[in-house]
């Protein structure tokens, strides 16, 4: 809770993958992929309750497997996860490769409020293809959008605008308004004319606006800069490489 806001926390971890087989549950760091999603949740002082909405039954045993071992939240009051997690199933109908993340978070707010009597003022979404979030960078991320008045955030990284697209066939550089060979350095950009990257790490949307737009973007969004491991994202095995690669040079055990 912040500001006596109450916060739900959403990791989206469906069976299936168009890429990689099982890449939710597949191992990273000797965890399974969602895992360091939930644990980063878990491991928040804001959040109120963490969800896992899936219809995989691989997520569904090492979710259980989580609570099984009695795992501790790293807080002052040593609170045991289990009072801290709750697992949704996730229907089919929102499950496939194309159904979007809103639709899960809806159902799962919906279901806790009716099921359980539970409301929430802030849904965060925590996807486990971006499994870093070190630093506090969940905390973070509440505290500026509780802070300066949002209705949503999300993260990203930021980038020049040296971007090229296909186009009526042809290759065009369509965002830089300098051209492609009068291109500035970018120490000499301003802060407007660089252009920001979705990294699917964190995103928060106000309960309200979710439901009534069915999207978890507002209209009055904050873009919250992520930088190093907390921007990569696992779309391929060699992500899943490079990531603990990383891991293993900065002499990281944890991913949060």
């Amino acid at each position: 809770m912040i500001n006596n806001k109450k916060i739900l926390a959403v990791v989206t971890a469906r069976a299936g993958s168009v890429g990689i087989k099982g890449k939710n549950h597949k191992l990273l760091l000797g965890k399974p992929l969602f895992i360091w999603s939930v644990l980063a949740a878990l491991n928040s002082k804001y959040i109120d309750l963490v969800v896992v909405s899936s219809n995989c039954s691989e997520v569904k045993k090492h979710f259980f497997e989580l609570i099984g071992k009695d795992y501790q939240r790293v807080t002052t009051e040593k609170d045991y996860i289990a009072d801290k997690l709750e697992w949704i199933q996730r229907p089919c109908y929102i499950s496939g490769p194309k159904s979007k993340n809103e639709k899960a978070l809806i159902h799962a707010y919906k279901y806790l409020k009716k099921e359980k009597e539970l409301d929430f003022d802030v849904i965060v979404n925590l996807q486990p293809t971006s499994p870093c979030r070190l630093f506090s960078l969940l905390n973070k991320s509440i505290e500026e959008y509780n802070n300066r008045g949002y209705d949503s955030l999300l993260t990203a990284t930021k980038d020049t605008p040296f971007i090229w697209q296909k186009q009526n066939k042809k290759w065009a550089y369509t965002v830089d308004k300098n051209g492609c060979c009068n291109r500035k350095m970018r120490q000499d950009f301003k802060e407007n004319e660089f252009i920001w990257h979705d990294c699917g790490s964190v995103y928060l949307v106000d309960t309200k606006v979710l439901l009534e737009t069915k999207c978890r973007i507002g209209k009055n969004p904050c873009i919250f800069e992520t930088t190093g491991l907390n921007s990569l994202q696992i779309d391929t095995e060699d992500d899943f490489l490079l990531i603990e690669q990383m891991a293993k040079v900065k002499k990281l055990v944890s991913l949060i």
